[in-house]
């Protein structure tokens, strides 16, 4: 199992905000904390654990109930190490929400971003990747969403609904922190944890933008990416991921997987061979996973489903899917329905 681990810098804002506050954290935390949340290059990461401690801890000596929503707005790029820069860097906040959807495993592993478009909506979704994730994880991650679209492109008039998927917090500082976080509506006791806004915001420049910049970053970031995924799951679970990712992209030949593996084509086939698999069959299991996802969202057209796939056209793909599971993609929906 994966040990959910999240860049010191988080840690750092925290120390910041309480100092800022007037509030020494040493012995809020002791000495050694904080000297390690301080050590140059941040190169150790906290657990989920330790982390939580750390949060605790700071809205305990703060007596503020809504520390983590506010700690949210005083987080900055380099607060977010290689990720907050790749945002900075941007074209566009549509842009950025795909850099974090993407990247967002470079500052921690405990939740995946999803974002989608749909009409003249956008949601991102919070996906826990851990059991039962606390509340705090979940408030700092998504208020940090909405404050972080307004600093990019420097509109703090920027609103979002949310919905959060927990009861609605007993305390009412808690609540309206939150309110005033979004500018929109807040609801609790939802399916998702989700934020949803006007998609013509999308179009928004960042400010910062630097197309050369960002182009060095996203090089240095897929390199990063690759190496902590290598590190924190199997070789079978990376290369689903890496197909995943290709997939959203159009990329799924064995020759751009394996570079993004940093392997020979004929490494990465013969270390699947051991398996007892081969890349289409590989290929095959995440694009029926994806399929499965993709079906789920009735009102997307097969023909759409398909080239997300990358099929060449409907046809092919409900003739795949049909290989997969036995029925058409048609009958598959209808099922989800009760139909």
């Amino acid at each position: 199992m994966v040990t959910p681990l999240v860049s010191p810098g988080y840690g750092l804002a925290v120390l910041e905000n309480l100092e800022s506050r007037g509030i020494d954290p040493v012995p809020v935390f002791g000495p050694d904390w904080v000297a390690r949340v301080r050590q140059p290059g941040g190169q150790i990461r906290l657990t989920l654990d330790e982390w939580l401690t750390l949060l605790r801890r700071a809205t305990e000596a703060s007596g503020d109930a809504s520390f983590v929503v506010k700690l949210a707005g005083h987080i900055r790029g380099r607060h977010l190490g290689m990720l907050g820069f790749l945002l900075m860097s941007c074209e566009s906040l549509a842009e950025a929400a795909l850099i974090l959807q993407r990247y967002e495993r470079l500052h921690d592993n405990f939740n995946a971003a999803e974002f989608h478009v749909e009409g003249d909506r956008f949601s991102l979704t919070w996906r826990p990747l851990v059991e039962q994730p606390p509340m705090e994880l979940v408030l700092l991650s998504m208020s940090l969403w909405a404050h972080h679209a307004r600093w990019l492109s420097e509109r703090p008039d920027l609103v979002a609904d949310v919905r959060f998927a927990f009861p609605r917090p007993a305390s009412a500082e808690l609540v309206e922190a939150l309110r005033q976080a979004f500018g929109g509506e807040v609801l609790f006791d939802q399916p998702l944890h989700q934020m949803h806004g006007e998609a013509r915001l999308l179009m928004l420049p960042v400010a910062q933008r630097n197309r050369e910049v960002h182009a060095s970053l996203r090089l240095q970031a897929d390199s990063e990416l690759s190496r902590l995924l290598g590190e924190e799951l199997g070789f079978l679970t990376h290369l689903e991921w890496v197909l995943a990712q290709g997939l959203t992209q159009g990329r799924v030949t064995l020759q751009q997987t394996a570079e993004t593996v940093n392997l020979a084509p004929r490494t990465l086939q013969a270390r699947l061979e051991a398996q007892g698999l081969s890349f289409r069959e590989v290929l095959d299991r995440v694009r029926h996973r994806m399929a499965e996802h993709h079906l789920g969202n009735l009102g997307l057209p097969l023909a759409t489903v398909a080239a997300r796939l990358g099929f060449a056209d409907q046809s092919a793909f409900q003739h795949a899917f049909k290989r997969w599971s036995g029925q058409s993609p048609g009958e598959f929906r209808r099922r989800l329905t009760g139909g």
